[in-house]
């Protein structure tokens, strides 16, 4: 799914990263959908990243 902006907002001194408010929704469901999809087709993949995260996050 393409995203294209009209007047693009970079972050970063390079101006490395686009960023902006505008297409932040848009790129969290599409990241959603696909690694949802993702993750229910591959079944132990899945189980070693969540794995990972809860690891991490009681690191914390």
């Amino acid at each position: 799914m393409p995203v294209k902006l009209d007047h693009p907002e970079y972050l970063g001194a390079t101006h490395g990263r686009l960023g902006g408010a505008a297409v932040h929704p848009c790129v969290a469901e599409a990241a959603r959908e696909h690694l949802g999809t993702w993750l229910e087709g591959r079944p132990e993949q899945a189980a070693a990243v969540v794995g990972r995260i809860v690891r991490n996050t009681r690191r914390d």
